[in-house]
């Protein structure tokens, strides 16, 4: 069982900045809030495992900075 923290969720922000995303840094507050919502609980009567987390974030977090960089 795991679940993304705010502790956790710095820790892939830190990620993105330290791979060349420096403009995705920090993320706005409707992404973070988002990512809470989806994977801040448990889904009863599922639950999520690390590699749910880190695909699911990173498809969120990618289909948020490219819909922002279409709309420009």
């Amino acid at each position: 069982m795991s679940i993304l923290t705010k502790y956790k969720l710095r820790k892939i922000e830190d990620y993105y900045h330290r791979t060349g995303k420096r403009n995705w840094f920090p993320f706005p507050r409707e992404l973070k809030n988002k990512l809470l919502e989806t994977y801040g609980t448990e889904p009863f009567p599922y639950t999520w495992t690390e590699q749910d987390i880190h695909q699911g974030s990173r498809n969120i977090i990618f289909e948020y900075f490219s819909n922002k960089e279409n709309s420009q």
